[in-house]
């Protein structure tokens, strides 16, 4: 079963210059289409489901207990963010997962990882494929489950942070694993067809990724940075531990750090594709890079300031 990874895309414009250093290959954008364009989504399609109940303190006793969380494991809010760009929004979280909630994820899924899928998709056919693309991606991936009291925390505690804005659920939790020379490269994250959600009566709604958020939960590596070319570098004052800027100024990269997240927003107000959040995973140099991938979603039918979907947290 490739339950490896979740998609993001990516298409090849050749015209423009390449923006992943080092890379001698066209760079990936994406934000229209063309009849020759050619989609690649990693992961397996995790239709999102609008049935998971609010999450109570004490929610481990419902689910079983774990060995590395606390018996009176309860979902708190405690975090302070960061503005690294406001046009287009990417936000700096820092102690966004603990320690505890770390240990109990890495537990679970430790003997699950496989290699990361990536998707195709094909416009003139609208037919998506799958397959190991190593050149492409090539880290390991394992998935969570949407009852796992963790990882409903961290889609509470998302969505939480997104305030205001349409946020009825979240895709399944990620787990990715790099270890050296692994990367990902320049790829988008929203979606280049709205997919479906079911809901419990069976019925259908279509939505799209509104948030990405990238959380590290291992960071004994070098290299490994996520990398935003078209966004405006960080200052020079900023903390080097966290984040930095490239040569030029124009690019940031944010660099593992264990417990905090980078989160950004993927789409325009109306709905369309931000090109400029455009983002890679670089190489990992030596050691071992963790993270986890969670996608808050919208429904393009809704406003997505003051939606009328409830949120189900």
């Amino acid at each position: 079963m490739r339950l490896t990874s979740y998609p993001a895309v990516m298409t090849r414009d050749s015209t423009r210059p390449n923006r992943q250093r080092g890379e001698e290959h066209g760079t990936f954008v994406v934000g229209y289409l063309r009849p020759s364009t050619r989609w690649q989504l990693c992961g397996i399609w995790n239709w999102v489901t609008n049935s998971v109940s609010s999450l109570n303190n004490g929610v481990i006793s419902i689910f079983g207990g774990s060995p590395l969380l606390p018996d009176d494991y309860v979902c708190t809010q405690e975090y302070s963010i960061e503005l690294l760009s406001v046009d287009p929004l990417v936000i700096y979280v820092n102690g966004f997962v603990k320690d505890h909630e770390i240990n109990h994820l890495v537990h679970k899924t430790k003997d699950n990882f496989t290699p990361s899928y990536v998707y195709d998709y094909k416009t003139e056919n609208n037919k998506i494929a799958s397959e190991v693309n190593s050149t492409w991606r090539s880290s390991t991936s394992a998935m969570v489950s949407k009852k796992d009291p963790v990882s409903r925390c961290l889609a509470k505690r998302l969505k939480s942070l997104m305030g205001n804005l349409q946020h009825p659920d979240t895709e399944r939790l990620q787990l990715v694993k790099y270890v050296g020379g692994e990367r990902f490269r320049m790829h988008n994250d929203y979606l280049p067809v709205h997919l479906e959600a079911k809901h419990p009566d069976g019925s259908t709604k279509k939505y799209n990724r509104l948030v990405s958020s990238f959380i590290y939960i291992g960071d004994d590596c070098t290299g490994g940075e996520t990398y935003f070319p078209d966004i405006k570098g960080v200052g020079p004052g900023a903390d080097g531990d966290k984040f930095s800027r490239t040569e030029d100024g124009m690019g940031l990269l944010v660099k593992p750090k264990k417990g905090n997240a980078v989160i950004w927003h993927n789409v325009h107000q109306n709905g369309t594709g931000d090109d400029r959040m455009a983002h890679a995973g670089l190489p990992v140099l030596n050691g071992t890079k963790i993270g986890m991938n969670l996608f808050g979603i919208y429904y393009p039918d809704e406003p997505l300031v003051g939606g009328s979907e409830v949120p189900s947290i």
